[in-house]
């Protein structure tokens, strides 16, 4: 009966919602009434919230359906009064009320939740399934928000997010602001996650990434790559802040991740944070840290195109020296000495480049004091491939996890249960992949290997 009416008044341009209704009970008939949208007088709020309130949609309208419950199972419906003191429209988009979606839109659109589909592709799918919807993206945020805290119930959002490691089996820790009963830091691993990092524990990939929650914590991804090249996430950790003492908490449950306990990475690839860097040589005093040459050149670059402006000088023709040249030049210079081979190819490469930037005094000392003198055992090529890094002498593995994590979240506003949910469905999508490439390696074969003649010699 009530959908009849709604779609008889849609029709009509105004829309209907209930006024007053009853389930039968005390020996009463069932009955509701049914007034327009409009019907009924606006009552001022008592408490003044900090947005005011524009308008109002309630004129007092007249339009009244009252209906009747028969015995059997039948509606019987009478009009009150039929009257509006407003004018009719054709389109009905906006209106709260013909907005609202109805149980089969709501199943579906909790479907698409749980899928991690963007609001405004809901919309859009919502639009396919029914074209004459009223739905606007409001009432589509809403439903979403609905759903998610009917999931949550009571719990607060680091409650649930603790209740969800346990229900999947997550190794977790996490640690207490002071004396206080407030969470600072939270760290989770996947338990398929552990399982390849203690099969693949050979290089160790650290860094940091923001605006992932609407809170504004840090988070540092552990990041690992297996024997087929494949990235992996080992662990993730949110932390108050990047003091020393939460990044050596978080790399401590990192060590204890491994079995047995001797077990630790070769190598541990960061950017030039100093922290970071102290802690890792505290934590894993065996491995060989190395910086990300990527982010070093950046720095270079950067200093390069402030200490390198030419003024007024001409070459040997008399013509006048651009400076974007002049900028090539020497980054040419410093790229070659990061490239170095060996020890003598260090030297006469940074002969080279003192002889380039024989004008530039100041950011020839800005090369030496900071780059090569105190880490230039982390960066140059000569005593970066003494260690077994598998091709990681950047942070970029670590970068393309960050954008690939951050298309699964959609949005930087979101709470920390609803971060891990896309977290989650992430990992779950990249162990699927990552096994899959290992039966590849086992079940293919290159064309290379096929033929007798490389084995030929060993009969």
């Amino acid at each position: 009966m009530l959908e009849w009416v709604r779609e008889k008044a849609r029709k009509l341009g105004f829309s209907t919602v209930i006024g007053k209704s009853s389930n039968g009970g005390n020996g009463r008939r069932a009955f509701v009434t049914l007034i327009c949208e409009s019907g009924g007088s606006y009552t001022e709020y008592k408490i003044k919230t900090r947005r005011e309130i524009v308008g109002l949609v309630k004129c007092e309208c007249l339009f009244r359906l009252r209906g009747y419950l028969l015995t059997a199972g039948d509606w019987s419906l009478k009009v009150g009064d039929g009257r509006h003191n407003h004018d009719m429209t054709d389109v009905l988009k906006g209106h709260k009320t013909v907005g609202r979606l109805n149980p089969n839109e709501c199943v579906h659109l909790n479907e698409m939740v749980d899928s991690n589909v963007p609001s405004r592709q809901m919309l859009t799918n919502l639009r396919k399934r029914n074209c004459t919807t009223s739905t606007t993206i409001k009432h589509v945020y809403n439903a979403c928000h609905r759903y998610r805290r009917s999931i949550r119930g009571t719990r607060t959002n680091m409650q649930h997010l603790l209740k969800s490691l346990v229900d999947h089996d997550y190794v977790y820790h996490y640690t207490k602001y002071h004396d206080y009963d407030d969470v600072s830091d939270v760290f989770w691993a996947h338990p398929n996650s552990i399982k390849l990092f203690n099969t693949f524990s050979m290089v160790l990939v650290l860094d940091s990434t923001y605006k992932t929650n609407k809170y504004r914590l840090p988070l540092i991804e552990f990041i690992g790559n297996t024997s087929t090249m494949k990235t992996f996430y080992i662990s993730f950790a949110y932390m108050m802040s990047e003091r020393q003492d939460n990044v050596n908490w978080a790399l401590e449950r990192c060590h204890e991740l491994l079995h047995p306990k001797d077990l630790y990475p070769k190598v541990v690839v960061t950017d030039r944070d100093n922290a970071l860097i102290n802690v890792v040589e505290t934590v894993f005093p065996n491995a060989t840290t190395l910086l990300c040459s990527y982010h070093i050149g950046q720095n270079v670059r950067a200093n390069c195109r402030t200490d390198c402006k030419v003024k007024d000088l001409k070459d040997m023709d008399g013509e006048e020296i651009k400076s974007g040249s002049v900028v090539k030049t020497v980054m040419a210079a410093s790229m070659d000495i990061v490239d170095s081979e060996t020890g003598e190819a260090y030297i006469d490469n940074w002969n080279q480049l003192k002889v380039v930037c024989g004008k530039f005094p100041k950011f020839l000392e800005y090369v030496e004091k900071t780059i090569l003198d105190p880490v230039k055992d982390k960066v140059v090529k000569s005593w970066v491939d003494k260690a077994i890094h598998m091709g990681n002498t950047t942070t970029n593995r670590a970068e393309s996890a960050h954008a690939r994590l951050k298309k699964y979240l959609s949005s930087s506003m979101g709470d920390l249960s609803t971060y891990w949910k896309s977290v989650h469905d992430m990992l779950e999508l990249q162990h699927t992949a990552i096994h899959a490439s290992f039966q590849t390696s086992i079940i293919m074969f290159e064309h290379r290997f096929k033929g007798k003649v490389l084995w030929s010699r060993l009969i």
